[in-house]
C-alpha cells in the first residue's frame, strides 16, 4: 500500500455508508460507517478501500462515500435526534455550535451526547427506549434502520462503553458475566441463538423483558406467558450482566 495512505484516515460524509465483505456491491453487506465516522485503510484495489473501523470490523467501502484525509476533524458527539440526521451520527462541538463533519451547523431537537457522557444503565435504557419503531436494516447502525447487534453497539457507545460489532462477539466480550435471565437488571443483554450459535441480542429492561431490534425496534416480554413472544422464547441463550463491566 501507498506509504501515504498508511498516515491518511478516511472521513464518512454521506448519511450512512454500507460496508461489504468483498470490494463488490454484489457482496454481502456486514455493516456501516455512519456520518462523521473516521476509519483506518487498511488497503484499495480501484475505486474500493479496505477498512477498519473504530469496533475492529473490517470490511470494503466505495471510495466516493467519504474523503482520505491525514488529520481529520474528529467528531466526539453522537447524534441522538432521528431527523434530520439519524441517531448515531457525528457530530463536533465548535465554540458552543454543533457541526456537522462537512462544517455545516447542526441545529438539533435533543442536545447531541458526547461519547463517553452517559454514565448509569437507566440513561441508556432511556435512550432505547426512545428508538422504539425504528426500523431493521442488515448491518445498519443508525436509526435509518439497525440490525440487532448493531442496535445494541450504539447505545453502549453513549457510554463509552465500546462493544464488538456481531452479537455473537459480544456475548464472548461477556463471556465472564452470566447471570440468571429472571433476575436481570434493566441495560443487561440478552441472547439468543440456535444450535449453541448466537444470533440476536436484546436490551434487558428487568427480567424477562426486553428492547430489541427485530424487525423494528420493540420493547416486549420472551417469558412463556401468552403475552410473550414465544419464537423468541424458544430461541434464549443466556444473558450477561452489564453491570459487572460498567464503570
Amino acid at each position: 500500500m501507498h506509504e501515504k495512505l498508511k498516515k491518511e484516515k478516511f472521513v464518512i460524509r454521506s448519511l450512512v455508508a454500507p460496508c461489504y465483505s468483498e470490494p463488490s456491491f454484489n457482496s454481502s453487506k456486514i455493516s456501516e460507517a455512519t456520518f462523521g465516522e473516521q476509519v483506518k485503510v487498511l488497503g484499495v484495489k480501484g475505486s474500493w478501500l479496505n477498512i477498519l473501523q473504530e469496533d475492529d470490523y473490517e470490511g470494503w467501502i466505495k471510495g466516493f462515500y467519504g474523503t482520505l484525509e491525514e488529520e481529520p476533524v474528529k467528531c466526539e458527539y453522537i447524534v441522538i435526534d432521528k431527523h434530520p440526521l439519524p441517531f448515531g451520527s457525528r457530530v463536533q462541538k465548535l465554540n458552543g455550535q454543533y457541526k456537522t463533519i462537512n462544517e455545516d451547523d447542526y441545529n438539533f431537537s435533543l442536545e447531541p451526547v458526547k461519547i463517553g457522557e452517559v454514565t448509569s444503565l437507566d440513561s441508556l435504557l432511556s435512550y432505547a427506549r426512545h428508538l422504539i419503531g425504528c426500523p431493521y436494516r442488515w448491518g445498519g447502525k443508525t436509526s435509518g434502520g439497525f440490525d440487532c447487534s448493531g442496535f445494541v453497539q450504539t447505545i453502549f457507545l453513549l457510554s463509552g462503553l465500546r462493544l464488538p460489532r456481531d452479537s455473537w462477539q459480544q456475548s464472548e466480550f461477556f463471556k465472564d458475566s452470566f447471570i440468571s435471565g429472571e433476575q436481570s437488571k434493566p441495560g443487561d443483554l440478552h441472547f439468543f441463538g440456535k444450535n449453541s450459535k448466537i444470533t440476536h441480542v436484546g436490551i434487558s429492561t428487568g427480567g424477562l423483558t426486553l428492547v430489541h431490534c427485530q424487525g423494528w425496534v420493540k420493547e416486549e416480554s420472551f417469558s412463556d406467558e401468552i403475552s410473550g413472544n414465544k419464537k423468541l422464547a424458544d430461541m434464549y441463550m443466556h444473558t450477561c450482566s452489564v453491570e459487572l463491566n460498567f464503570d
